[in-house]
């Protein structure tokens, strides 16, 4: 398992690795806000996909479980760093920021899983989130 662990950090950009080694009592609420957001994604869309509503409403309601679990301040921060890598292209860097911050503000409320999933659908249904593929 920590082998697993080791991996999984090498994997994380730079400044997510900075913010974990300074909180790693983070990680595993990273990890099971991530796992949660992909599986409902799934559930919802039948994929998580890329550029597209599926990834938009990932994005959106990974955000908000973060802002739950970890507060705004932490999740913003932690949300950033995800985002910070060089090969991430500026576009979909833009829509990735523009939709973890509606899911920050969405978890800044708090709520169940089904709760912030419920709000999120509704913000990309109602044109809030961005998407680059239709």
């Amino acid at each position: 398992m920590a082998a697993t662990l080791y991996k999984q950090f090498q994997r994380l950009t730079p400044q997510e690795q900075s913010y974990l080694r300074s909180r790693p009592y983070h990680a595993f609420a990273i990890q099971a806000a991530r796992d949660t957001a992909y599986k409902e994604t799934q559930r919802r869309f039948g994929r998580n996909g890329h550029n597209d509503r599926s990834d938009a409403f990932r994005h959106c309601y990974w955000s908000a479980l973060l802002a739950r679990e970890l507060g705004f301040q932490d999740a913003l921060k932690f949300t950033t760093a995800h985002e910070a890598f060089p090969a991430n292209p500026p576009a979909e860097k833009t829509m990735d920021i523009h939709n973890n911050r509606i899911g920050l503000d969405i978890g800044r409320v708090k709520g169940t899983d089904q709760a912030l999933s419920m709000r999120c659908m509704a913000a990309l249904q109602a044109g809030k989130l961005k998407i680059m593929v239709k």
